[in-house]
């Protein structure tokens, strides 16, 4: 069994290298880059990658995209932000090796602020998705927060993601405010009261109160985007 590695990126020479590197375990590196402006698609090429431009549309289109121009038998699709670590491609190469289940959740350890998060439904029980799976099985859909979808029997690996997710409190702002740009282009919404129910859920059920300021403003943010998108939503239609 062969296995291809996607990544789709924009501007992500911070991070980039670090996931290059834990990739040793692949067959082939693809990037589909959106026009970055910075070295990432020179750091992509001096590790071997093939880089292919490709315009934004959507994640998931991104993500398809790039999952057409695979000629193995395996995807494992990734974010320019994480870490495979060894014990992780340890379990891919002998997942694959199987055949069966035809497609893997992976859990992701999300580091914030420099910290791992485990509750605020940021640990890996919660933020558990497909990113590992045959070539042809699936597509991945949603235009902001894609997931893979597939009728194909599925498996969960043990070993999570490593996923350097924000660094400063300025880049999560940025994140809803892009998020929620592309949430109201697609007419997504949210009730009013799920801001509080939001909150109530990641601080309180989800232990977030166990994690500090992070748990804290976690649980805090995440109640803004939800704000943030109605009311961009309501100045769509009436304003």
């Amino acid at each position: 069994m062969t296995i291809t590695a996607t990544i789709i990126t924009k501007n992500e020479e911070k991070d980039l290298g670090r996931t290059l590197v834990s990739l040793g375990f692949v067959d082939e590196i693809i990037v589909v880059d959106s026009g970055s402006t910075d070295r990432t698609v020179e750091i992509a090429k001096k590790t071997g990658a093939r880089v292919i431009e490709h315009q934004f549309v959507s994640y998931a289109d991104q993500r398809n995209f790039a999952d057409e121009q695979v000629t193995t038998d395996w995807i494992i699709s990734l974010e320019a932000d994480v870490v495979i670590s060894e014990a992780l491609a340890k379990e891919i190469i002998s997942a694959i090796a199987t055949k069966t289940p035809t497609a893997y959740f992976i859990g992701r350890e999300n580091i914030i602020w420099g910290k791992s998060i485990s509750v605020a439904d940021w640990g890996p029980k919660d933020d558990n998705h497909i990113w590992l799976y045959q070539k042809g099985v699936g597509k991945w859909t949603s235009a902001v927060h894609e997931e893979f979808a597939t009728p194909s029997s599925t498996g969960q690996l043990k070993n999570p993601l490593l996923h350097y997710n924000y660094d400063t409190v300025s880049e999560y702002i940025e994140k809803i405010n892009s998020y929620s740009d592309m949430a109201v282009n697609k007419n997504q919404s949210a009730s009013w009261l799920s801001p509080l129910i939001d909150f109530g859920k990641r601080y309180l059920y989800k232990l977030g109160f166990t994690a500090g300021y992070h748990g804290l403003f976690l649980s805090y943010l995440q109640a803004v985007y939800l704000i943030t998108l109605n009311v961009k939503l309501w100045q769509k239609r009436y304003t």
